[in-house]
């Protein structure tokens, strides 16, 4: 077998540049007639509009595994390995209709870092991708996932029993980084006019952006950096700051590594961050809960032609659904909720009460309108935070700065970007887990009533302020009017006040009444 050196040595002779990316066949096939189809994401295709057809298919092909110089240069990539096989698996949502569909395909690189497939660009967007009529394909592209899918989908430890024995058994994926190369394939196949592409034919594919959230944004802002192809016509990161790595071998700087090139290059500062001079526009949106650690890593950068940076205040890093089960029946025992896993009343970027799907979405709009017709995007202002990065609140509680929506800017509880398990709810071998997924839940504190009659006169009052907020945010790019519309709508049905209960007592059932009607289970356009 050839020395990694050696084959370092070999690539440097065939590459000069970026490196061409290889469109080898990918092969297309059904999934067996086994166990049942895993489908990431809260947002069930039957519970939305549009009678949208979901679809399954397994893919393979080979990709090579790429490493950087000794001395990295994020842009400037070396084969590691070259042809490594893989077999993964990808599900497209589309409309039913060709004539139905918009032009748009989104692919997620879906997220595993709850050990299994994730989709948390789909969660807070599911809606609004079917209202414009978007495909969507969400991709398995981890070892995590694959080695979860591959042993039968058990959950919480085989707490949860297995339900797809054998469906997934030919997936396999050897190293994160082959991933890189295998979307960009994956992607070439989905805008050919290959005959079994998983997209029909009748399906005229114009545009292709990829997305990832968090731990899948940070394998975007590598992937765009280092893997942009003429296929792709955007990205978009979410909740993530810096560059995943280029590969999963030892870090270099680690002082039990071996040297190089039997270890693999970290990027560094700047050299970590998404390009910002791409020839397709770069969208990255950080929540309330991801921009202190965005402060401290120095990720914030400033707008370019093609590249757009936003802060949304209040908003947090869960996109997971109210009335959702977060840990099914298990034991005899009821089914624990989002509001039953964490201490504090939850805030979700996908259910409010800061609804930042209604920002995403806005962008989502913004980035397509910007590859279509060359629309400027709008320019987003920074969160504040003081000489130690730490967010600067007002005096009841809210932070002050970044995008705001109306329910930042007429307030009626304060909204920080994390939370805590609830220790008496959550059993204790699930609250590591879980106490990490509560700490990237936003919390919700009410207000009481007598700080809400310092703030609005009555119920007209408060819809009246939160419908001139809405109005000026559209005016500024960052609402579509169907958010609007429904933004006043829930302000005027809400009764803030009290003023149809009998005393103070019904005030705080009454104040969520608008939200447990409207936003159970539902993401927001």
């Amino acid at each position: 077998m050839l020395s990694r050196a050696l084959l370092l040595v070999l690539a440097g002779l065939l590459l000069s540049g970026p490196p061409i990316w290889a469109q080898g066949s990918v092969t297309v096939m059904a999934p067996p007639d086994l166990g049942e189809s895993f489908s990431p994401g809260f947002r069930l295709v039957s519970e939305l509009p549009g009678n949208y057809v979901e679809e399954e298919f397994i893919l393979s092909g080979q990709a090579n595994l790429y490493t950087y110089a000794e001395d990295p240069v994020p842009d400037e990539l070396e084969i590691l390995q070259p042809d490594v096989p893989w077999t993964t698996r990808i599900i497209v949502r589309r409309p039913p209709d060709p004539a139905d569909f918009g032009g748009s395909v989104v692919v997620e690189w879906w997220n595993s870092t709850a050990g299994f497939d994730t989709a948390p660009v789909w969660d807070p967007s599911a809606e609004f991708f079917v209202q414009e009529g978007w495909i969507y394909v969400g991709v398995t592209n981890s070892t995590t996932s694959i080695d979860h899918l591959v042993e039968g989908c058990a959950l919480f430890g085989g707490i949860l029993p297995a339900t797809c024995t054998g469906r997934y058994a030919s997936l396999s994926l050897p190293e994160n980084g082959v991933a890189f190369e295998m979307v960009s394939q994956i992607a070439a196949l989905l805008k050919s006019q290959q005959l079994d592409r998983p997209i029909p034919l009748d399906y005229g594919v114009e545009r292709l952006y990829h997305s990832g959230q968090s731990q899948q944004g940070g394998s975007m802002i590598t992937y765009a950096t280092a893997f942009h192809d003429d296929v792709n016509d955007g990205y978009f990161v979410q909740a993530a700051s810096g560059a995943r790595p280029i590969n999963f071998g030892t870090d270099c700087a680690d002082p039990a590594a071996l040297p190089y090139p039997d270890c693999t290059p970290r990027l560094q500062g700047d050299d970590s961050l998404v390009a910002t001079d791409l020839p397709v526009p770069v969208f990255h949106a950080m929540t309330e809960t991801d921009v202190p650690g965005s402060v401290q890593r120095g990720a914030r950068q400033a707008d370019t032609p093609t590249y757009r940076y936003y802060e949304m205040t209040g908003v947090a890093h869960t996109t997971v659904h109210e009335g959702v089960e977060v840990i099914p029946s298990l034991f005899g025992q009821p089914p624990l909720l989002l509001e039953d896993v964490c201490l504090g009343k939850p805030n979700t970027s996908a259910d409010g009460p800061v609804f930042g799907s209604y920002l995403l979405n806005a962008m989502w709009a913004s980035l397509d309108g910007q590859v279509r017709s060359g629309r400027t995007p709008p320019h987003g202002e920074l969160m504040v935070v003081d000489g130690a990065g730490a967010l600067v609140r007002d005096g009841r509680g809210n932070a002050l700065g970044g995008i705001r929506l109306p329910a930042i800017e007429v307030p009626i509880a304060a909204y920080t970007g994390n939370n805590v398990v609830n220790p008496t709810t959550v059993p204790g071998f699930l609250q590591p887990l879980l106490g990490l997924f509560c700490f990237l839940t936003g919390t919700v504190t009410d207000f009481d009533h007598a700080t809400l009659a310092t703030l609005y006169q009555d119920n007209d009052d408060y819809a009246r302020k939160v419908k001139i907020a809405a109005q000026e945010l559209r005016a500024e790019g960052f609402l579509l009017k169907r958010s609007v519309d429904q933004i006043i709508a829930d302000a005027e049905a809400a009764d803030i006040m009290g003023e149809s209960a009998c005393g103070l007592g019904a005030e705080l059932a009454l104040v969520l009444l608008p939200w447990a009607a409207w936003r159970r289970r539902r993401s927001r356009a």
